[in-house]
């Protein structure tokens, strides 16, 4: 399966006195949850936002690469619970085989290990149940932007979980800095392993993150000085 762009073009559109504008299309969504009441919460929290458009639900992680086929969502929100494949679980598939679909953790659960692991498996964004629904869609609006989203509602050490060196590289971080260190540039890392150009510069941003480095360059650095990669 071939992976999926987050751009979507912009159409033209005629307003009120006649003369044509820009609008973009909402930004297309898959909820992925067990719980009844709240695939029933995010119908009504996403009716409220023109930007965003649910076009989805699934009760469980199973069928979610089919769906992602079938309906190509920009963002996935999932649950981290679910019957049958867990949310994290269902994270790695999503970013191994569609890595331009950015996935949202939608949690009743804050503690440092599932907040570690979700980042690690590909999630670009983490979201407490029980924060405003506001939270939601600001995660989702910030992960289509390339940048990572943790509910504010978290304290401090979750947030610095990632923030050192100690913090684990994913495969693909580890591929886009070796790359790099061959002295490719952004574009061509992202023709070469069938990335967006905005996805590789997303991961390139956490691999410095955790790396606790100051540029890309000091990142590459520092991934060969601790035999991150080779």
């Amino acid at each position: 399966m071939g992976a999926h762009t987050t751009s979507t073009p912009a159409v033209a559109a005629f307003g009120e006195w006649g003369y044509s504008h820009l609008v973009r299309p909402p930004t297309t969504c898959l909820a992925v949850d067990d719980h009844p009441t709240v695939r029933h919460g995010l119908g009504l929290m996403f009716g409220d936002a023109d930007d965003l458009e649910l076009i989805g639900h699934l009760h469980n992680g199973e069928e979610v690469m089919e769906a992602i086929e079938r309906l190509a969502p920009q963002v996935v929100i999932m649950d981290v619970r679910l019957p049958g494949i867990d949310g994290i679980s269902a994270v790695k598939r999503i970013a191994a085989s569609c890595p331009d679909v950015h996935t949202v953790m939608f949690s009743a659960y804050g503690d440092k290990r599932l907040l570690s692991d979700a980042i690690a498996a590909g999630a670009r964004g983490y979201v407490m149940k029980g924060s405003p629904p506001e939270d939601l869609l600001r995660a989702i609006r910030t992960v289509v932007a390339g940048k990572p989203f943790v509910d504010p509602s978290l304290s401090p050490t979750l947030l610095m979980s990632h923030a050192g060196p100690d913090a684990p590289l994913s495969e693909r971080e580890r591929e886009i800095l070796r790359l790099l260190a061959e002295g490719l540039h952004t574009e061509e890392v992202a023709r070469q392993i069938g990335l967006s150009t905005e996805t590789v510069k997303s991961d390139t941003k956490r691999a410095i993150l955790k790396l606790e480095a100051d540029t890309r360059v000091h990142a590459v650095a520092l991934a060969l000085r601790q035999a991150i990669i080779e």
